[in-house]
């Protein structure tokens, strides 16, 4: 960073010799580093050091800016942009999120100020998700899938609210928008023999369709990884060599919905296929994809789907969510096993990195401790 004449102040310049400002001061004797805006959107070192002196007074009156009116008539689109620029560094998701706001935000409220978009634009928008078609299945789109529609929006106004601290109310926060309820609780998980049938078919299809290439490898690895952690795809593929201890036997997982990490433990099964993998891989190479690449959820769909409803899914419909072999299924597999074995569910709930006891509770009419013994030893 560049510093400016004013104390405090400093700056970044881009390609196009727009600046980005930033101020530092301290609070409580913690250095705070904070970004003000772009030179694009009108902001000048003068105006950070003006915003640094009232943060240092703890004088919060924001609305006297001299740019809060520009700021507040950013459009939705500008808005967004900015919030993917910061999110392609700190959101594994967000190539995703580009393509989920081009195919179904953008036209229908990127031209809008922020200003102008209040409950009523949310909730004739809501409408217009909701009769919306799926191009590739012809049905409407699920209600958990526009409730990502607007998760969406709602983390665009959070993160401009407090990028620009604007007195703006978001108006697609919890508190403002009823989510759509969604019932997508799985019952399906793998029996033991299906566990091995699912391997000897990869095992099988990938010696024919990708003999010189190490894609069987990695989707080996991706399986391997999954059934001995139960955790979700994107943890999954982004456990790394360095993550593996063998002494101990563990494995050390993000949980990119929450942010933070927790361990999971190496099955004996795979451990020897999962030493020899990391033998050949660099110490920040990823497991899964073999390099510093994160292999993407697009690439296990294609590759595992076909195989899953060759195996598992025939006579079932597509949106037979409950019954239906998927990725997350082996999450849920490895939750249901855990529970069958006896496991308590406290144990069960540590090991999924369960929020709360409520997501794990779930997995108890499966336990060999269910109470059937209990019932069947009635004296009536």
């Amino acid at each position: 960073m560049i510093k400016t004449k004013y104390t405090g102040v400093y700056y970044r310049e881009n390609q196009n010799k727009t600046k980005t400002f930033y101020i530092k001061y301290k609070i409580k004797g913690k250095q705070q580093l904070k970004k003000i805006g772009t030179s694009a959107e009108g902001i000048t070192a003068a105006y950070a050091s003006k915003l640094r002196a009232k943060e240092v007074s703890v004088d919060r009156l924001k609305d006297d800016a001299p740019f809060a009116s520009i700021d507040k008539n950013l459009t939705f689109d500008e808005s967004f942009n900015l919030y993917y620029e910061y999110s392609k560094y700190n959101q594994k998701d967000y190539y995703t999120n580009l393509k989920r706001y081009n195919k179904h935000i953008k036209d229908e409220i990127g031209h809008m100020p922020l200003a102008r978009i209040d409950k009523r634009v949310i909730s004739n928008l809501k409408k217009v998700f909701l009769s919306k078609v799926n191009d590739r299945t012809k049905k409407p789109y699920a209600q958990a899938t526009i409730n990502h529609f607007f998760d969406l929006i709602r983390s665009v106004f959070n993160y401009i609210i407090n990028e620009k601290s604007l007195n703006l109310i978001n108006p697609a926060s919890s508190k403002s928008l009823k989510r759509l309820k969604v019932d997508n609780k799985r019952e399906r998980y793998l029996e033991l023999d299906e566990i091995k049938v699912l391997f000897e078919e990869v095992v099988k299809e990938f010696d024919r369709k990708f003999q010189h290439t190490d894609v069987k490898v990695k989707i080996l690895s991706f399986l391997m990884l999954s059934f001995s952690t139960g955790a979700r795809l994107g943890s999954v593929t982004t456990i790394k060599k360095q993550d593996l201890n063998f002494k101990q036997k563990t494995i050390l997982i993000k949980n990119h919905k929450t942010g933070k990490t927790y361990t999971g433990y190496i099955h004996p099964k795979y451990e020897d296929f999962l030493l020899k993998r990391c033998n050949d891989l660099k110490i920040n190479d990823y497991i899964v994809s073999g390099t510093k690449e994160v292999y993407k959820q697009p690439t296990i769909n294609y590759h595992l789907k076909p195989i899953l409803d060759k195996l598992f899914n025939k006579g079932l419909t597509s949106n037979d969510s409950q019954n239906r072999a998927v990725i997350h299924t082996f999450r849920h597999t490895f939750a249901s096993h855990l529970a069958i074995d006896g496991t308590p569910l406290y144990t069960i709930m540590k090991l999924m990195n369960h929020e709360d006891i409520s997501q794990t509770i779930r997995y108890a009419k499966l336990s060999s401790d269910n109470g059937s013994v209990n019932v069947f030893g009635l004296q009536f």
